[in-house]
């Protein structure tokens, strides 16, 4: 059975205890790339990240989203919203098939 992890602030990731995923909390950014690289070792299939930490290691989730399994996906926090998932989705979408169809433009 594959595995489901939570990395990030205590605060945000807490309420995901009871659905039973594995919960990561961290606050630094050396930290969050040892924890990264364990799950991915672990063979964790999905990894969700707040995008707090996200914002600190975005170039190690690139390459891990390049040379592994698991697919690492950032959701928001509570506190301040920058939008780094739906960017990644859109640059995704546009490197997919050439155009922007989904947001058109309404997240920078």
């Amino acid at each position: 059975m594959y595995k489901i992890a939570l990395v990030g602030d205590r605060e945000t990731i807490i309420g995901f205890k009871l659905l039973g995923v594995s919960l990561f909390p961290i606050t630094k950014k050396d930290e969050a790339i040892e924890v990264l690289d364990q799950l991915v070792k672990e063979e964790y299939a999905a990894i969700f990240v707040t995008e707090d930490i996200a914002s600190q290691i975005y170039e190690e989730i690139e390459r891990l989203q390049r040379t592994s399994f698991a697919s690492i996906t950032i959701i928001p926090t509570k506190l301040e919203k920058k939008y780094l998932g739906l960017k990644i989705l859109r640059r995704n979408i546009e490197k997919a098939i050439g155009t922007d169809i989904l947001f058109r433009k309404e997240v920078e």
